[in-house]
């Protein structure tokens, strides 16, 4: 901490850096204000010129006269500037903000470490959060300076050429600097691995508390599905524009998307423009400057497996400009706005929140009882403190996972608040992880030069459990009055009060995973092994917010679910297990569950699942945007239920959809059979729940690569793993029943 403060110090509060910055600031706001008074007179002038040429001539001559009056009107002004303090530099309001928090700071700390004053790790939390929203703002007004120094020496560069070419046009020097400004705009969107590109993609996309959504997309050599599922080569892109649609329903705008071509960003900017600007999409370079190695694992620039690490690669880099970043699979979807639960009590003690794989049932972590907080070891009560932070509602307990398989698909990076980015566990995991796919990239391929030896999720995996400390341990929120940031959203169903609360109960009984992590070799200081004072956490998202959802092709879809139905009937008098139709509008979205409830999910990764499948999932349950257009503004009112289930003209056949937070669900409702189409967004599907018991009706069918679909002999396996993604299997949860079929 002392080290981390110490740099702070070195980067502000130089006086010999802080004299050059306020220097340059000078001469840029001096520039700047003469260059945009003379571009003023320049445009006027221009359009009460009876000829382009005369209009040329004129500025040209103009701007030599106004240099110099410009120039001697700068020095009179200059004092003046400086004594009203108004160039932000060396000695201003916004560095004064930055003194004044170093010593909040530096006081609080000594307090916090003293034991006195009352001063608390959320104070401290406050202080950095302050400290990082001033540091931004002098950085940024610092860029902004540079900016404009550039682009008028590029300009000045351009009429210069202009002049001593002496050759007619019909552009003013006006259109000069549109014309240069046009081109420093597209450079943004060119390619991601030059940082001022960089650095202007996310400024223009970044949303509020500077928060970033990746996507990645490709159009696609990925070597794994070019024959087992080549029609993901298409839906790829139809994929990401849906999750993009989706986003906007909730009002999130700030997703940025890296694609495998140029090309491909414009093919995304010209089908669906309602989805894409030309801030939303980018290429990148990374890893493609050797032919050499790219040949000797028979890659091509475009491959999936450097789209993979290059998202990788800016992920960190937008850590390193102080974003918090959320990486997602084109494929997911969000039925919930997610980030009221990131930022609540529940969450936001975790620097990362991650999708984990559950497959057998012992995976899922339990709370079987919560720890006794006056009895706890050193190393707990630290972790302890902090994840009661100010809402004391997070609780350690006595139980552990064995491990958790992250899911990188759908995965959460929080920016730090208080200690720099660059002295942090995350900084380091994300420098050795960049560091690793160079070194195999670069490195002697496998003798059959498989490229899955650069398959992402492995290597993701390995490098980050070097940096965990101790176990995976659990904690659960269900003493938290709620898991949302200031106000809960409003409840868009019918029969709120019975079904939202069911589904918040529902919450709170599933526990989550976490564990510790740490710079692995630092100079360590606290008694659980930890360099960290106020501890770098990962969280395994509970299944309800980021989860695995698990998918089958039925035969018969609608015939399948009456057949269902008319079987659960005889024994559960429950209404149809359906969700209730929406008296709002249709940017929000739910699962089937029973009673109406929705199944409480936030996010949906259907993974394993072919392309096509997913399609056809998306569709019964509701959630496909692309056919439908922007509906944000269309009222959902309540159908009768066989409207939706005989809409199945072109997907006559049903899915099977089920999912890992289902198997703490009542009997019967662990999976469901879902056919036809609502036919609006947000419209309740047609859908019923399984019996756990072998049911005749329930026939499965397998997607083949060429589209077609089969039925399959083995109905009795699948719908045994079928519920809750295999809660009934004790070797895999399942997960290979569901792959590529």
């Amino acid at each position: 901490m002392e080290k981390a403060k110490t740099k702070m110090k070195s980067t502000y509060y130089n006086e010999e850096e802080n004299r050059k910055k306020q220097d340059l600031m000078h001469d840029a706001f001096n520039r700047a204000r003469g260059f945009g008074r003379r571009m003023s007179r320049r445009r006027e002038k221009a359009s009460s010129s009876k000829t382009v040429d005369d209009g040329v001539d004129d500025s040209m001559k103009e701007n030599a006269r106004e240099n110099e009056t410009e120039k001697n009107r700068g020095e009179e002004e200059d004092e003046t500037v400086k004594k009203k303090n108004l160039f932000r530099g060396a000695r201003t309001r916004s560095l004064e903000r930055l003194e004044a928090l170093e010593d909040s700071y530096q006081q609080a700390m000594k307090e916090y470490r003293d034991g006195t004053g009352g001063v608390t790790l959320a104070k401290l939390d406050e202080i950095g959060a302050r400290y990082k929203q001033a540091s931004r703002e002098h950085h940024e007004e610092l860029e902004r300076a540079k900016r404009m120094i550039a682009r008028e020496e590029i300009v000045k560069k351009k009429i210069e050429e202009r002049e001593n070419m002496n050759k007619d046009s019909d552009d003013s020097s006006t259109s000069v600097v549109v014309a240069v400004e046009q081109q420093i705009g597209e450079e943004g969107e060119i390619d991601l691995n030059e940082e001022k590109c960089r650095k202007e993609f996310f400024m223009q996309r970044r949303g509020k508390h500077n928060e970033l959504i990746l996507l990645a997309v490709g159009d696609t050599r990925d070597h794994r599905r070019v024959t087992k599922d080549p029609a993901i080569a298409k839906i790829s892109t139809d994929f990401v524009a849906n999750l993009a649609m989706n986003f906007q329903a909730m009002q999130i705008e700030h997703y940025i998307v890296v694609a495998s071509s140029k090309e491909l960003c414009t093919t995304l900017l010209n089908e669906y423009p309602h989805a894409f600007n030309k801030y939303s999409c980018g290429y990148s370079s990374a890893y493609t400057d050797s032919v050499a190695d790219l040949e000797k694992w028979n890659l091509k620039k475009g491959d999936m497996f450097l789209l993979w690490m290059q998202q990788w690669l800016l992920v960190s880099q937008a850590l390193d400009f102080g974003y918090s970043v959320m990486r997602v699979d084109s494929d997911v979807v969000f039925l919930e706005d997610p980030y009221p639960i990131l930022n609540g009590p529940l969450l936001s003690p975790f620097r990362v929140v991650a999708q984990t794989d559950l497959f057998a049932p012992n995976t899922r972590p339990q709370c079987n009882r919560k720890s006794d907080e006056n009895n706890l070891p050193a190393d707990h009560k630290r972790l302890a403190m902090h994840l009661g932070g100010k809402h004391g509602g997070v609780k350690l307990c006595d139980d552990s996972v064995p491990g958790a398989l992250l899911n990188i698909g759908l995965i959460y990076f929080r920016k730090s608040q208080i200690v720099p980015h660059e002295d942090t566990a995350l900084a380091a995991f994300f420098q050795k992880l960049n560091e690793k796919f160079s070194t195999i990239l670069r490195g002697a391929p496998t003798p059959d030069a498989n490229a899955e030896r650069l398959l992402d999720q492995p290597i993701f995996r390995e490098v980050f459990n070097q940096f965990i400390v101790g176990s995976w341990k659990v904690a659960t929120g269900q003493d938290l009055e709620s898991f949302y940031a200031g106000q809960k959203p409003p409840c868009p169903h019918n029969g709120c009060d019975v079904a939202e609360y069911i589904v918040d109960k529902e919450r709170k009984s599933a526990p989550l995973s976490f564990c510790e992590i740490s710079r692995p070799g630092s100079n360590r200081k606290t008694d659980d092994g930890s360099d960290a004072i106020i501890p770098e956490l990962v969280a395994g998202a509970p299944d309800w917010f980021f989860g695995r959802g698990c998918l089958r092709g039925v035969a018969d879809g609608t015939k399948t679910v009456y057949s269902l139905r008319e079987t659960i009937g005889k024994t559960d008098k429950t209404e149809h297990p359906i969700c209730l139709a929406h008296e709002g509008d249709s940017r929000v979205m739910r699962a089937p569950g029973k009673a109406s409830r929705g199944g409480g999910l936030v996010a949906v990764h259907a993974v394993y699942s072919k392309a096509k499948k997913r399609v056809d999932a998306m569709k019964a349950l509701g959630w496909w945007r692309l056919d439908h257009g922007s509906l944000s503004s269309d009222v959902i009112t309540n159908k009768p239920l066989d409207e939706t289930c005989e809409n199945n003209a072109q997907n006559k056949n049903g899915i099977l959809f089920t999912h890992t937070y289902f198997r703490q669900n009542a009997e019967n409702y662990k999976a469901f059979v879902c056919a036809g189409r609502p036919k609006l967004i947000g419209g309740c599907p047609c859908c019923s729940g399984v019996p756990e018991k072998t049911h005749e009706s329930l026939k499965f069918i397998e997607y083949t690569p060429d589209d077609r679909t089969n039925v399959v002999n083995n109905n009795e396996k699948l719908q045994r793993v079928s519920h809750g993604c295999g809660a009934y299997d004790d070797l895999n949860g399942g997960w290979n029943e569901f792959w590529n079929k």
